[in-house]
């Protein structure tokens, strides 16, 4: 589904081979006068992954490489996370502009609409996806996007997320960390009873295993990426959060949305918002390994039971 200008990216350069079988490529696309990085690797049927957080397609560096045995995997990073500097962000981001984004990246990347898994703010982009440019994604798999006007009780939400981001402009990183645990943990009333589902087998033998330790290089992303937090805390946290889907159009689109959650993230907003998008539209709830950052922290696992759940779904 090439589209628009010259459809190869800037030359991209290998980055650390992360398992031994061959590096990941990375590469800068300009798209309307934005820099999007990205990472791609392997060939198949074609994946498209967008992540959570400021978008730094680097956190899925490990899922990517456990995918990349039977798919073509591309992971894109966000306009903000691909910034040259992160102070270059200064206004509200809008989760229907950074579809545009990935619309204009799949022109340029994919020959055919690829399936998409976003996780968290990530999800909520792969939502406007389907919704407004659904002939760009061929599956939407969308990972506990955090989307409190989904809840029942959606009206005492967006408050405790303002007092998240007025305590990052005043406060330290601790008050930040504890009134975000407590936004995304509160109890609150749930939609009416799912129907639950898992991919593969993986629940069996599931009890007991415990999240892969995180890798140097993933370590040292983390670091740089703590620059990005203050921008996610003020222009991403609140309108990712309290974006009005379109649930119409996303009934309309049903059949190839899957909505997915990390079973250890059982009773967290992002967990139940997930379960309330998946009553909304008379879908399933699908779980997966992991709590909200399973796709990060639990890779192999993860990527068995998403690959699963993909093959269940192939034409």
């Amino acid at each position: 589904m090439a589209s628009g200008g010259d459809p190869s990216p800037h030359p991209g350069e290998l980055v650390q081979d992360l398992d031994g079988s061959g590096a990941i490529t990375t590469g800068t696309l300009d798209l309307n006068g934005i820099a999007i990085e990205y990472d791609a690797r392997g060939s198949g049927p074609p994946l498209l992954l967008v992540p959570g957080g400021s978008g730094h397609a680097g956190v899925l560096d490990r899922l990517l490489v456990q995918l990349a045995d039977s798919c073509r995997v591309v992971a894109m990073s966000s306009r903000v996370a691909s910034a040259v500097r992160p102070g270059s962000v200064d206004e509200e981001q809008d989760p229907r502009v950074h579809a545009q984004d990935t619309v204009a990246l799949i022109g340029k990347l994919f020959d055919e609409p690829p399936s998409v898994f976003g996780f968290s703010a990530g999800a909520v982009t792969t939502l406007e996806l389907l919704a407004r440019h659904p002939g760009h994604v061929r599956l939407a798999v969308v990972h506990e996007p955090p989307v409190v006007t989904l809840l029942p009780d959606a009206a005492r939400h967006p408050g405790d997320l303002e007092a998240v981001r007025a305590a990052a402009r005043t406060d330290g990183p601790a008050a930040v960390a504890r009134l975000m645990t407590a936004a995304m943990t509160a109890p609150g009333t749930d939609a009416p009873p799912v129907e639950l589902r898992h991919a593969g087998d993986w629940l069996h033998d599931y009890a007991g295993t415990q999240p892969e330790p995180p890798t140097p290089e993933l370590l040292d992303l983390f670091a740089r990426l703590a620059g990005l937090q203050p921008l996610f805390l003020e222009h991403i946290l609140v309108p990712f959060t309290t974006a009005r889907l379109d649930l119409a159009a996303l009934r309309r689109e049903a059949a190839r949305l899957v909505p997915v959650a990390g079973i250890d993230s059982r009773g967290q907003l992002p967990y139940r918002a997930a379960a309330a998008l998946a009553t909304r539209l008379g879908l399933p709830l699908t779980e997966l390994p992991g709590g909200h950052l399973g796709p990060v922290e639990r890779p192999a696992q993860f990527a068995r039971a998403l690959r699963v759940l993909l093959d269940e779904r192939q034409p």
